[in-house]
């Protein structure tokens, strides 16, 4: 198969299985499928069920329905049933996706979770610890997190996980095979990831080494995924020793998942991953978070798509790897699926680059994204941030291509009686020269329930935005420093201020269409 752009993850659960009311349709099972065809998808990966109880007709692992009669979930229910439908119509969902998805010139990969932590006998609960129990587990206190997390020291967890892989290359003849690391991402007792590592990296060249040697029978190339963390740190910590697995050639894609809650569009911590899978001959992505910390706006903007895409197609990554946007798809679903495909079309097309404020993430293996926000403004001292923009704009002035960019600063509790002196790269910014809006009862979207982590910024506040319209050829390709020089307060207010949003805004003479009143654009006539 030819290097895929444009990745689109379905977790085959919140995105189909549930979605679907019974009885089931041949059309319906192929929704997953038909909703990427004609956009700039690539490749399909669809995951295969709960973990290690699947959504298939599998012969080595638990299907959905086994061993359980009765349902008191009702999605789960919903799932059942599209199980037990697809089987009464001879097939089930990776099968049907497999050759559907083929048939249209489309890749398709299943998914495999390498790793759960449910308890013996539960719903979601796979024959190996079925049958085994703790003999597989880390075992560990009752309350531990991970007491039912497989122990990837022990060869049975192994051959588990190669059986499944066997069935889906061999039995489904899929085109290749995602290794999904990032669902409860441990794999040895911490004591034990020293060890530990050297047995991961034995047990990723085995997978290899079983895709070749099917591979060879069918005589086709069998390609192999692993998503893992973005940070290079993050996945040594739990024994997944990453650039040994593509300098092997064990792996021919990997996928870089950001683990934070919010979108940063600037990624100044993953290029590591792209360097080490460029050496290697493989392809690195980037998987993004969904929500950005905007007033404007819960899901990141087309213009923020387009300014992330850019800064990893600079950073040498082959594509984005996107999934759970949200369903069913729209327009701006659509448009996003389209454009991320290929970057260089959006070169001269306007982009959002933003910073976005620190955040807690669990589990506690993850390392704090350096972020620069929330910035507090002190008296007396000039406060710094940056923010690189990918955007060669110096060549986009020698085109007369570029309109004048827009730099917008968010502050809370911003006091307009004090002295304060704005530069960009340099670039003394006349507080005359702003446009400054403030709202003294400003929300930000609801965050939605799922996100356990914490954003370091408030989700109400008093908001103050200043934004100037920059002369193009102050913007840097690559790093450009915002100061903030604070050089009086104003005596009675003794409040914090502090700055928490960052947006440079590229723009570029776009075609637009005019503007109509009450009205997003006047229509073309025919």
């Amino acid at each position: 198969m030819d290097t895929p752009r444009l990745v689109y993850y379905n977790d085959a659960h919140h995105f189909h299985g549930k979605r679907v009311e019974p009885p089931l349709t041949m059309s319906k099972l192929r929704w997953p499928v038909d909703e990427v065809l004609g956009t700039g998808v690539d490749l399909l990966v669809m995951g295969m069920g709960y973990g290690d109880v699947y959504f298939h007709q599998s012969k080595v692992g638990r299907t959905i329905g086994e061993a359980k009669d009765v349902w008191e979930n009702y999605i789960d229910w919903r799932i059942m049933r599209m199980v037990e439908d697809a089987a009464k119509m001879g097939t089930d969902q990776i099968e049907e996706s497999v050759s559907y998805a083929r048939a249209n010139r489309l890749s398709f990969f299943p998914s495999l979770r390498l790793q759960t932590s449910n308890p013996q006998f539960t719903q979601r609960c796979g024959w190996l610890r079925w049958n085994h129990g703790l003999e597989v587990c880390f075992g560990g206190a009752e309350d531990d997190r991970y007491r039912w997390a497989y122990d990837f020291t022990n060869e049975l967890v192994h051959e588990d996980k190669l059986a499944m892989i066997r069935e889906m290359l061999d039995d489904y003849g899929a085109d290749g095979i995602e290794l999904d690391f990032m669902f409860s991402p441990a794999y040895f007792r911490p004591n034990e990831v020293e060890v530990g590592t050297p047995v991961m990296n034995e047990f990723v060249a085995r997978i290899r080494r079983e895709a070749d040697e099917i591979g060879k029978r069918q005589g086709r190339e069998i390609p192999i995924m692993a998503r893992v963390f973005h940070r290079r740190q993050d996945n040594l910590n739990i024994g997944l020793d990453v650039e040994t697995w593509l300098a092997d050639g064990s792996v021919d894609m990997v996928v870089g998942q950001v683990p934070e809650f919010l979108m940063d569009t600037v990624l100044p911590d993953g290029r590591w991953l792209a360097d080490a899978a460029n050496e290697a001959g493989a392809a690195a992505y980037i998987r993004p978070p969904r929500a950005v910390y905007d007033e404007r706006t819960l899901a990141p903007h087309i213009e923020m798509y387009r300014a992330l895409s850019r800064t990893i197609e600079s950073q040498g990554f082959t594509g984005m790897y996107l999934g759970y946007l949200p369903w069913p798809f729209d327009e701006k679903q659509y448009q996003v699926l389209r454009e991320a495909a290929l970057p260089q079309s959006m070169s001269r097309r306007n982009k959002r680059y933003v910073l976005q404020p620190r955040e807690s993430q669990a589990p506690s293996t993850v390392t704090v994204a350096p972020r620069q926000l929330p910035l507090d403004l002190v008296e007396g001292e000039t406060v710094t941030v940056t923010i690189p923009v990918a955007d060669d704009v110096s060549a986009a002035i020698d085109d007369q291509e570029v309109r004048r960019p827009i730099l917008n600063l968010r502050f809370a509790y911003f006091c307009i009686e004090d002295d304060i002196v704005f530069r960009f790269n340099g670039t003394t910014l006349p507080r005359e020269d702003a446009e400054i809006t403030d709202e003294r009862a400003m929300h930000m979207p609801r965050i939605p329930a799922y996100h356990r982590g914490e954003i370091y910024a408030p989700p109400g506040m008093s908001v103050h935005w200043f934004r100037w319209r920059l002369d193009p050829a102050v913007i840097n390709q690559g790093e450009n420093v915002i100061e903030i020089q604070c050089r009086g307060f104003e005596e009675r207010a003794a409040f914090t201020r502090s700055l928490n949003g960052v947006e440079v805004w590229v723009r570029y003479k776009e075609f637009e269409r005019p503007e109509g009143l009450e009205l997003p654009g006047i229509a073309p006539r025919s």
